[in-house]
């Protein structure tokens, strides 16, 4: 038995953000560390503002899911396994949110300014020199490693529902 299909906004949302994400790890990566004294040059400045892209998106992705409910899935599917998804996306949206605030307010209290899509400037969240800027920057990266194991039990989810399961589950999120 087939599951309905997201609507076409809904996929673009889904695969955009795992675009940005991608990116935007890649660009973590790349980037030199962040220590004491450290200015904000092209990689750190791009991945700011690919934080600062993914917050606008996710909002907007936020504000159409719940314009748009998500499609229901046949029935038979166990209660436990439908909790577990909407746990699993529950902590995706959460975190994407939390991580790119918590990395904006430690560019922040490192005395950095932050834009949005390379041109608005934002507010400060925090002041420069704040104390527990170092904390923010700590869980931000910390934060990295939990959205990392987040994503794989999503995609592992939708390998298990395409796979075993055989319920839809997978094409219904495919362009």
């Amino acid at each position: 038995m087939s599951a309905v299909q997201y609507d076409p906004v809904a996929k673009i949302f889904h695969w955009g953000v795992l675009v940005l994400l991608a990116a935007q790890y890649a660009v973590g990566w790349i980037m030199p560390p962040i220590h004491r004294g450290t200015q904000p040059e092209t990689w750190i400045n791009l991945h700011l503002s690919l934080g600062t892209l993914i917050i606008l998106v996710m909002l907007l992705r936020l504000a159409w899911r719940i314009t748009h409910p998500v499609p229901l899935l046949r029935e038979g599917v166990p209660r436990w396994l439908v909790g577990a998804g909407h746990a699993t996306h529950h902590t995706l949206y959460a975190l994407l949110l939390v991580m790119p605030v918590l990395g904006w307010a430690n560019a922040n209290s490192r005395g950095w300014d932050v834009t949005l899509l390379w041109v608005l400037p934002l507010p400060n969240l925090v002041p420069a020199k704040a104390p527990y800027g170092h904390v923010l920057g700590d869980v931000h990266m910390d934060l990295a490693y939990v959205l990392l194991g987040v994503v794989a039990l999503h995609a592992a989810g939708s390998l298990y529902h395409h796979v075993r399961l055989r319920d839809g589950v997978l094409r219904r999120m495919l362009p």
